[in-house]
């Protein structure tokens, strides 16, 4: 059995019709004898900007640790903007993988330039960060923004009305970044994704649509095997170092403590009993 915890930045009092329909794309899409556990981030409300992306990080990086104690093969970490991505894999041995790299390293696969389509005019500066980041600013066609709100989409699912738009607003943007040489679609998020497989869009005039949240699964079983095979996945050179054993057990116990990080805590004393989650 592989266990993965799946991590969204969003919660499911803020998502009412986005986190069902994930909830069951992931059960029909993961393989026989994979267990995956959805789970948001404590708060979840207001992503959109970096001070309130930051505070929601914290849940993210506690929950990669309770991750690794509890078992889990490893951690998908389900937006786009890969919240916490680089930060967890310097803390725990166990795979973790980000919405937002994963999806665009696949689409180099997929074609010689991609674009990205979203649906929140403030992630715009933060998808060129992270594209520089990741090192395929030659790659990028071009980022676009679809013309609603995270939460008008969320709406989405069950109008009719707002369906239509939705889906015209994303062709519309699509095609704009097409016109400037992109080959592949990125639907900039797990929301946009799972509307899209809603309706049933998968290409725009040729080009693909990336599936994220397939493309992030098949990625996150295919690096428990590949850790299994070779014994370690993450690099402990340079950018992802671990802090030694010695520091972690000195410090642990206060960082805990003053960020509110119960497994964390359970790293210095790990007789510590773990809380009960807030899912």
């Amino acid at each position: 059995m592989t266990r993965i915890l799946y991590l969204s930045l969003s919660n499911a009092t803020y998502s009412s019709n986005y986190f069902p329909f994930l909830r069951r794309y992931i059960d029909d899409f993961v393989s026989e004898g994979t267990e995956v556990e959805l789970r948001g981030a404590r708060v979840g409300r207001i992503d959109s900007f970096r001070f309130w992306e930051a505070l929601d990080s914290v849940s993210i990086l506690d929950s990669v640790l309770d991750a690794e104690q509890s078992g889990f093969d490893a951690v998908a970490i389900g937006n786009i903007l890969d919240p916490a991505l680089r930060e967890a894999r310097s803390m725990v041995d166990i795979p973790v993988l980000g919405y937002g790299e994963t999806s665009m390293l696949a689409a180099c696969l997929m074609g010689s330039k991609f674009a990205l389509v979203g649906v929140n005019p403030y992630f715009g500066g933060r998808f060129e960060e992270n594209v520089a980041k990741y090192g395929l600013r030659e790659r990028l066609a071009g980022i676009e923004c679809m013309d609603l709100t995270p939460h008008e989409l969320d709406a989405c699912f069950s109008d009719d009305e707002g369906r239509k738009r939705a889906t015209d607003s994303f062709l519309a943007a699509a095609r704009a970044t097409m016109a400037r040489g992109a080959e592949v679609i990125i639907p900039a998020g797990g929301r946009i994704t799972a509307f899209l497989n809603s309706v049933g869009l998968r290409e725009v005039d040729g080009a693909p649509v990336l599936d994220g949240t397939a493309t992030l699964l098949a990625m996150t079983e295919s690096a428990v095997r590949i850790r299994a095979a070779a014994g370690s996945f993450v690099s402990r050179r340079r950018l992802y170092a671990k802090a030694p054993t010695d520091v972690i057990g000195a410090a642990a116990a206060e960082y805990a403590e003053s960020y509110g990080l119960p497994a964390l805590a359970r790293l210095a004393d790990p007789a510590t009993e773990a809380p009960e989650e807030k899912k």
